[in-house]
């Protein structure tokens, strides 16, 4: 009999790798074997209730989707809605409308063709004015890349940064397991700095110079910094003055910043308010050709 062509001892090294950065995931078996031993042995445990915290979702403790826009994608996908009389009493006339804006901004009035690799060119312009009137700083819809959700920019900006082992990147800690595990599946080197929870969980930076220098004198070619603002799972906001640090620390040590703005509408401390680092960075007085050449961002915007 021939030899099976997939083993574990066949895979890819780096996907097992993985298996040192996703701790969570035997919390999630766990939780599962828990959650049958539950049902077929009512009693097992002193708890009738397992809840899943470790995918951040929030329909999983009982949160009702947004139906808004469920209704206004719903619309947007099938368009021949619009023209059936009913619909204004099945959708809300807010979503109507919105349905029949973002359409105007595709060509023919439909989703789900191919679109320019950037994204359509309608949303990428509506998006750079906002972007422009919440920083204050123009915003070029050319430099914008619409994709489906976080994770393929993530990916994108690792094929782009990471060319062999020797490459690495400086991630926060605590951080999202997408990053560390975008990081091993490259190859590169995973190289973590840690943030600090008495400064708010801030970024001391003697502790990021001293992490930068120490991977440099092992050999590693650091190429990206890595900071989420506001802070996932953390959920802080990193102050005006500590930013500032860290686009000079960027600028002096000749790194890619990558930032993660994702969460910028989810604050949850009262006396902080949200600063892109692309406002930051311009407020510093660089240019344009400055920022693209040192600093990289990622943004969602929804056109709601």
């Amino acid at each position: 009999m021939a030899p099976c062509a997939l083993t574990v001892d066949s895979l890819n090294p780096k996907v097992l790798a993985l298996a040192d950065h996703l701790g969570n995931a035997a919390i999630a078996r766990r939780a599962q074997c828990i959650q049958n031993e539950i049902e077929t042995k009512p009693g097992s445990h002193p708890f009738d209730e397992i809840i899943y915290c470790n995918l951040s979702n929030p329909q999983s403790m009982g949160q009702q989707p947004n139906t808004f826009f469920r209704e206004v994608l719903a619309l947007c996908d099938y368009p021949h809605l619009l023209e059936r009389s009913e619909t204004n009493s099945l959708f809300s006339s807010d979503a109507i409308a919105k349905a029949r804006k973002i359409l105007d901004l595709f060509p023919w009035r439909t989703t789900g063709g191919y679109s320019h690799c950037q994204g359509t060119e309608g949303l990428r312009d509506v998006i750079a004015a906002g972007i422009t009137s919440r920083d204050g700083f123009h915003c070029n819809a050319e430099d914008i890349f619409l994709t489906d959700g976080s994770a393929p920019p993530i990916r994108m900006m690792m094929h782009l940064l990471i060319r062999n082992e020797k490459d690495g990147i400086l991630c926060p800690i605590p951080s999202h397991s997408l990053y560390t595990s975008s990081v091993v599946l490259q190859g590169a080197t995973l190289v973590p700095y840690y943030l600090d929870e008495s400064r708010g969980w801030g970024v001391r930076m003697s502790d990021l110079k001293q992490q930068l220098d120490g991977a440099r004198s092992k050999g590693v070619n650091v190429r990206g910094l890595l900071v989420i603002n506001p802070g996932n799972p953390t959920g802080h906001v990193l102050v005006e003055a500590n930013q500032r640090e860290i686009v000079e620390f960027c600028r002096k040590e000749s790194l890619v910043l990558l930032a993660d703005e994702v969460y910028q509408e989810n604050i949850y401390i009262a006396d902080r308010k949200f600063k892109s680092f692309k406002k930051i960075a311009r407020s510093m007085k660089f240019d344009e050709g400055d920022i693209f050449s040192i600093l990289l961002f990622r943004f969602q915007w929804v056109l709601w």
